[in-house]
């Protein structure tokens, strides 16, 4: 075990040396904790080599910690979780990280944050105390906190006095939207986990209406629908802002890093399944002015699509080269025969049952030479994977990419929000991600066949194509 110890920290410090050498030479630096979050402070991150090494030091940095640490603490920490995620969400939603950016200098002192937050400075002293010792604020002298490079992400970026509206998250980055959801009703419903799972009425159900989401308000209403129920309209409001975050991050270019769209012409049509706003398809009507698009999705999103893309790409509207569809991708394809069928971000929100309904339907419309593209997360085994059937798919090698040992092959740490957004889709819709065996068993029980993975070097949108059987 003292070898072991040595070799993590050998990895951690081998790392360290892979960083600081590429930022030396491309005149860039690792981030200040200690200073608020910059996104240019992200650039290092793209210099060759970085990314593994990161990941590498992030891994076994984490192995070590569970390795040094007494295993009663570990255990204990890791029980205590839910302390974490209520104590952020007193910062957060008390607008603590504003409070402290808008007095300037070098920090305020806790009964003056307290009075503009309306809480208890006793109570809330403690709860900053904690976090900072989780390196989320600084506490710069007793009582007095700043913020540092991740407390600062809790800040929405607009004024206090802006920050009661419904659409209080409107124009921001998406991610503070997506932290007030993620903080609120699903930490809530992720608490019902075990009850739901011990219930024999729900624990082994597939139905949406069974999720421990459902267990917390006390009724068999699935996350979309009461999202829809007009005294949710803010919790809307900050979802629909907050999957920018993901369509962002497809606006860089991502999405055109593996399937060849713009190998495609005016023959062929794209039909992007459940697209909301079409946010996904947009960067390839861009890059492709001949490809013809149709974005389905409810009626009630429509409209909203519409008028997105006459503010994005008004010229793809007025030819019709890219048309709004309303559709439920439980009923009939309408669509017969298009080159490519794209689903993002679809599947992981339903259970089994109903991914083999979505998946039919789209295999009865298909033409022999349809292609299937879906674009969700792949989870990895934590084990080393035994390369069945499916590591033959060419593609999965080299995303699967397994870290050396002593490391976890899943990366541990460094790949952990994956699992973490598995469980998420478990607690709010009885559903889930998967591994690329469960995807492909999955493809096959509807008549497709699993031909390729385009890997992601975020790893948040691998792709994955399928073609009829």
């Amino acid at each position: 075990m003292a070898a072991r110890v040595l070799q993590l920290a050998k990895l951690i410090s081998d790392s360290a040396a892979t960083i600081d050498k590429a930022c030396t030479e491309n005149g860039t630096s690792v981030p200040d904790l200690d200073a608020p979050f910059d996104p240019r402070g992200e650039m290092f991150r793209s210099h060759a080599g970085v990314s593994v090494a990161v990941n590498t030091a992030i891994s076994a940095a984490n192995q070590l910690l569970a390795t040094l640490r007494p295993a009663p603490s570990s255990i204990l920490q890791t029980s205590s979780g839910f302390v974490h995620s209520t104590s952020l969400r007193v910062a957060f939603e008390a607008n603590v990280s504003t409070i402290i950016k808008e007095a300037g200098g070098d920090g305020l002192h806790v009964d003056e944050i307290a009075a503009k937050a309306k809480i208890d400075p006793k109570k809330l002293v403690r709860i900053l105390r904690f976090l900072a010792t989780h390196h989320v604020f600084l506490e710069t002298q007793p009582d007095v906190f700043a913020n540092n490079r991740l407390s600062s992400l809790l800040d929405i970026g607009k004024p206090l006095s802006e920050l009661h509206s419904v659409n209080k998250f409107e124009g921001t980055s998406g991610l503070q939207a997506l932290l007030a959801r993620i903080l609120d009703e699903s930490a809530k419903a992720r608490s019902y986990t075990w009850e739901t799972l011990h219930d024999p009425k729900s624990a082994f159900s597939e139905e949406p209406g069974d999720s421990p989401f459902c267990t917390f308000i006390g009724k068999r209403e699935p996350y979309w629908d009461w999202l829809e129920e007009p005294e949710q309209a803010p919790q809307l409001a900050a979802l629909g802002v907050g999957m920018g975050v993901m369509d962002s991050m497809l606006a860089g270019g991502a999405i055109l890093k593996g399937f060849d769209f713009k190998s495609l012409t005016e023959n062929d049509l794209i039909v992007d399944v459940g697209g909301g706003v079409g946010n996904a398809v947009l960067p390839i009507a861009q890059a492709n002015p001949s490809v013809r698009i149709i974005v389905q999705d409810r009626a009630a999103v429509i409209e909203d699509g519409i008028q997105h893309w006459k503010q994005k790409l008004p010229a793809a509207l007025d030819s019709g080269r890219v048309t709004f569809q309303p559709s439920d991708f439980f009923a009939p394809q309408s669509v017969k025969g298009p080159s490519v069928f794209f689903v993002r971000h679809i599947l992981h929100n339903w259970s089994d049952k109903y991914v083999g309904q979505i998946l039919s339907n789209l295999r009865a419309a298909a033409s022999p030479h349809t292609k299937l593209l879906i674009m969700d997360s792949i989870m990895h085994y934590v084990c080393r994977d035994p390369a069945g059937e499916e590591g033959t798919v060419p593609g999965w090698e080299s995303m699967r990419n397994d870290a050396p040992p002593p490391l976890l092959p899943n990366w541990g740490m460094a790949g952990a929000q994956t699992y973490a957004s598995d469980l998420q889709m478990m607690a709010m819709h009885n559903a889930q991600e998967r591994t690329l065996l469960h995807l492909s068993k999955l493809l096959k029980g509807a008549g497709w066949r699993l031909i390729r993975v385009h890997p992601d070097p975020s790893h948040l949108n691998p792709q994955v194509e399928a073609v009829p059987i």
